[in-house]
């Protein structure tokens, strides 16, 4: 690539910004939290329509009974020299009735305000248009290039993981479009992201009149306070993982020792896919040993997100970005962020991922989402412009 096809991305870029941002507008007026059906239908009916658009690409969909349609569109060259993976999902955290008590709007900044536009709808706007513009201009790689949309990233990728697995045969990367991080001025792409564990815990006691047979009861909730003080035990600030507990429940009137108690709990910013068996056995150890060996301890957990674990394959992919940046002018550096997203689910079932190639958005799973629309252009340069370098990269 030179410079004149850099300013061909640029006019192409600028060129769609409205449509980007009139798309972002459409998105944020339908509900479609996770296992919203009907909201994820719509959703993907406007997002099959952009994508149609595309020369030469196939469109698909997995649908799952509960949670909706999944979108795999491909684009696959007659001799393909490899195989990568665009990513991001379409599903919200807003139940409905929410778009319409906070419809979108552009403010005086220049910032998009719109439910899921940020998460994750921005990170469509911007590969998709990506993606269209590097065709348009015969800058795609020769690569087949599979652009999944999914709907339950908000809940742990429950059915998605299972199209995730399937694609990433083969794939040699990830590219997925969480939205930007951006810090003094510098986009980060990420290579590296922590895990996560998500359980409940439930206890049963003895119940017991609390004045005139008390010493008869054994209190499910006393236990429950000794197991969450042994769970926050397990904090290693260290390290930066963090074991938390919330919501807790228990018991009926307070005449009454409690029979019954419950706490739910995460494991926060798991480093690598080895550190799960660690959290995971302080986990299991809270069912081992109560204080009242009469109570009886159940528990439960499940992976939420895998950790991304930063690769030389993913380094490099980054170095790409920044390659690409620097023939925009903009910075651009690999970085790490401790939240999850459907990247460590790449990282999971083998395939080096990089991440945070959407657009610049703040407030997300809050009333107050927005997105910065300068950034939507930028973005969509940058994936541009690296999509039309990964050959070169290759050689």
């Amino acid at each position: 690539m030179d410079e004149k096809d850099v300013r061909k991305v640029k006019e192409k870029a600028g060129q769609y910004l409205d449509a980007q941002v009139e798309l972002l507008r459409e998105f944020s007026k339908v509900d479609c939290e996770s296992k919203d059906v009907e909201g994820n239908r719509r959703v993907v009916d406007m997002a099959e329509e952009m994508l149609s658009q595309i020369e030469g690409i196939d469109i698909k969909e997995t649908f799952f009974e509960g949670t909706g349609a999944h979108i795999v569109a491909r684009i696959k060259p007659e001799n393909p020299n490899g195989k990568i993976v665009i990513n991001c999902h379409l599903d919200t955290v807003f139940p409905k009735g929410f778009t319409e008590k906070y419809p979108p709007f552009v403010d005086d900044d220049n910032w998009l305000h719109g439910l899921g536009t940020g998460d994750c709808k921005g990170g469509f706007a911007v590969s998709a248009y990506a993606v269209k513009i590097a065709s348009e201009l015969g800058m795609l790689p020769n690569k087949e290039i599979v652009m999944i949309y999914s709907c339950d990233e908000e809940i742990g990728s429950i059915t998605s993981r299972e199209v995730f697995e399937k694609e990433a045969a083969g794939a040699e990367c990830a590219y997925v479009f969480e939205g930007a991080v951006k810090k003094d001025g510098v986009y980060g792409i990420v290579s590296e992201r922590r895990g996560v564990i998500l359980g409940a815990l439930d206890i049963k006691g003895v119940e017991a009149h609390a004045g005139g047979a008390y010493l008869q009861g054994h209190s499910a909730i006393k236990e429950l306070a000794h197991k969450i003080l042994k769970y926050y035990s397990f904090n290693d600030y260290d390290r930066e993982i963090y074991y938390n507990v919330a919501p807790i429940s228990g018991g009926r009137p307070n005449g009454v020792v409690a029979g019954d108690a419950h706490m739910e709990f995460c494991v926060a910013g798991l480093p690598t896919n080895d550190s799960f068996a660690e959290a995971e056995a302080n986990i299991r150890s809270l069912a081992e040993h109560n204080e009242d060996p009469v109570c009886e301890t159940t528990v439960e957990y499940r992976t939420l997100f895998p950790a991304l674990e930063r690769t030389e394959a993913g380094s490099r992919a980054c170095a790409i970005g920044t390659k690409a940046g620097e023939m925009l002018g903009l910075k651009v550096e690999e970085a790490f962020e401790p939240t999850a997203t459907d990247a460590n689910w790449f990282c999971y079932f083998g395939v080096p991922a990089v991440d945070a190639l959407g657009p610049v958005c703040t407030g997300i799973h809050t009333t107050e989402e927005k997105v910065y629309i300068p950034s939507i252009r930028e973005m969509t340069e940058l994936f541009a412009v690296m999509l039309g370098l990964m050959d070169r990269e290759d050689r």
